[in-house]
């Protein structure tokens, strides 16, 4: 699990997550690059304690990661606001990415356009201190 740390009512640091790299997931690494372009991603957060969504769809941002390796990776990025972080407490969170438009992979599987909760490393936990 990873956990994230932020101070009450901070907006900073950004939020970032790594989309999973595994085998489990290579279809989306050939649809990717061609659908990112044309893709919503959001995150939400969800207070542990009450179960109540503290965030909820809130735009969010994907970009390519620089660092240097030949194969292309993605970081899901979220900039905090100062009511998602008004409450202390222990949230669960979590992106989705909305491909506008049907996915064709190489070999002609056809994914039709909807939500993806995305896979992450870890599950996300945020601490809110």
């Amino acid at each position: 699990m990873q956990e994230f740390y932020i101070r009450q009512y901070s907006v900073n640091p950004v939020l970032e997550m790594e989309l999973i790299a595994d085998g489990r997931y290579d279809f989306m690494k050939s649809l990717m690059n061609d659908a990112i372009q044309d893709s919503e991603v959001t995150f939400s957060m969800k207070d542990e304690e009450t179960g109540l969504l503290k965030v909820a769809k809130e735009k969010a941002n994907i970009v390519l990661a620089n660092d240097g390796g030949c194969d292309e990776k993605y970081i899901l990025q979220y900039k905090w606001k100062e009511r998602d972080v008004a409450k202390k407490g222990v949230f669960n969170g979590w992106f989705e990415i909305k491909f506008n438009g049907d996915l064709i992979n190489g070999d002609g599987t056809v994914y039709p356009e909807g939500n993806l909760i995305v896979p992450v490393e870890e599950e996300l936990r945020i601490f809110v201190k």
